[in-house]
């Protein structure tokens, strides 16, 4: 949970800050490059909310968790997914002039944003009001919907996408360590495809 917060809030950045240099530098290959690892990154984010909308949520308020912890961050979610559906319809399609390319860059600024504060308040009510609820079996149950209900293309990307942000002290909490090291250097071409100077 910890790595997938903070690889969305890095990536969210590395988005705006390409944006920005395209709307002074337009680069047709760059922009179809980033336009890709924007569709990628949402879905991903949006799986993730979903995921803990329809059953991380649902399963801890049975479990007796604290109701106002979860309707606020249930409340965030949705004020994330305006900004959210904004974001992806600007990278859906490469940007092609200063104007496009700006307005990339300032919703992805407004998603990463919103989602910074979001995550440091699911954080912080995770390891506090939720904490008596959570239990490992829980969150094993959590590990196994998320990976069953996720795209496939993302068994290539996500365990490698969480090694790369994890200290060496994290990594042992990334799954699929096997994936995650063989889809590394993957990765690594797709972002510095997408990024650039800013990968």
């Amino acid at each position: 949970m910890l790595l997938a917060h903070r690889a969305m809030v890095r990536d969210l950045d590395r988005v705006e800050r390409t944006a920005r240099e395209l709307a002074g530098a337009p680069d047709a290959v760059r922009a179809g490059a980033l336009s890709r690892y924007v569709d990628k990154l949402g879905i991903v984010i949006h799986h993730h909310h979903e995921g803990e909308d329809e059953f991380f949520w649902p399963r801890l308020q049975d479990a007796g968790a604290d109701r106002e912890a979860l309707e606020v961050l249930a409340a965030e979610h949705a004020e994330l997914a305006e900004v959210l559906a904004a974001w992806r319809a600007a990278g859906a399609r490469p940007v092609a002039d200063a104007a496009a390319a700006t307005q990339l860059a300032d919703l992805s600024a407004a998603v990463r944003d919103h989602l910074s504060g979001h995550t440091a308040d699911e954080e912080r009510e995770l390891l506090g009001r939720l904490a008596p609820s959570l239990d490992e079996r829980l969150w094993k149950k959590f590990e196994t919907h998320m990976a069953r209900t996720a795209p496939l293309w993302t068994l290539r990307f996500m365990p490698a996408w969480l090694l790369s942000v994890a200290n060496p002290d994290e990594q042992g909490g990334v799954p699929i360590p096997l994936l995650a090291r063989l889809f590394s250097s993957r990765l690594e071409r797709t972002q510095r495809a997408a990024f650039g100077d800013n990968y």
